[in-house]
């Protein structure tokens, strides 16, 4: 009897300390916007939102919603103000309320990079000029042979789901290639390249050491940046478009994996592929 006790209680503790440190690891902050959109699975919404102070500036972005319950009677155009979770791998709108209706409003894109164009799997993929994080310029074209994994980025970029979501995938996609494939990085035939398209802020030293904070290695994961313009024309070949708004850059999501002969293999739009799935399109790029 005592000894169940005994377990019991290691047990409450167990669990009043893990609630703990999940409590710890969260933030939660209060954010207050105008809806510009609601996912038709109501998983998700699009919220035109005022500075976060400590955390985010004023930005228009999609937020995850985990409960679809937190969106019932939201619509596009209502004024809206909840409370945002944010934790180190993700991060969620956990309440949400109505200040005050109103009409849906276009989203005023006028700022973007203009998407020029968009390639297909077996397309030639343009060739650009890059800065990479040791200061070294080269071309993509240079890399010619190898099968190339590529994502864009900006590094002051905070919210989880995006840009740090990126650089996460590719550390897994990295070491589980490392497990499946170790003769390919080691044989340099593989790379992954996360393109800047912040560079007047992410120079090399910057691009360093934000690698070196996600445990890169420079050996076949490369961090680089071009000029705005170009880097806006190259993106745009895979569905990538950014702007800058209210001092900050609003932008989608583009991932794409490049076959050794410089075609087009596949490109993620989002954030909704695993790290299995870009290692996946590499292996079906190499071999």
């Amino acid at each position: 009897m005592r000894r169940t006790r005994g377990v019991v209680a290691i047990g409450l503790v167990l669990a009043l300390w893990l609630v703990g440190c999940r409590e710890r690891a969260s933030r939660t902050y209060a954010i207050k916007g105008r809806v510009v959109a609601v996912a038709a699975n109501r998983q998700s919404v699009t919220l035109a939102h005022e500075e976060i102070p400590g955390y985010m500036k004023a930005m228009t972005m999609p937020f995850p919603v985990k409960d679809p319950r937190v969106l019932e009677g939201i619509e596009p155009g209502d004024e809206v103000e909840g409370e945002l979770v944010v934790t180190e791998e993700e991060g969620w709108i956990a309440r949400l309320r109505v200040l005050r209706k109103g009409e849906p409003q276009p989203l005023d894109q006028s700022k973007a990079m203009p998407i020029e164009y968009l390639l297909n799997p077996g397309d030639d993929v343009p060739d650009i000029t890059l800065v990479d994080q040791e200061g070294r310029t080269f071309r993509l074209g240079d890399w010619r042979g190898r099968t190339i994994a590529l994502t864009f980025i900006f590094t002051r970029c905070p919210f989880p789901n995006f840009c740090p979501l990126m650089s996460r995938r590719f550390v897994e996609a990295q070491e589980a290639l490392r497990r499946r494939r170790p003769e390919w990085l080691e044989g340099d035939r593989v790379r992954f390249l996360t393109l800047s398209f912040d560079p007047e802020y992410d120079t090399p030293a910057v691009l360093k050491a934000y690698g070196e904070r996600w445990n890169a290695d420079f050996r076949h994961w490369t961090f680089a940046t071009s000029p705005v313009a170009e880097m806006a024309r190259f993106g745009a070949s895979f569905g990538l478009s950014f702007w800058t708004e209210g001092g900050t850059i609003n932008h989608n999501l583009a991932t794409a994996v490049i076959r050794p002969d410089g075609k087009l293999q596949k490109v993620f739009r989002g954030n909704e592929w695993t790290a299995l799935d870009l290692v996946q399109e590499i292996e079906a790029a190499t071999r």
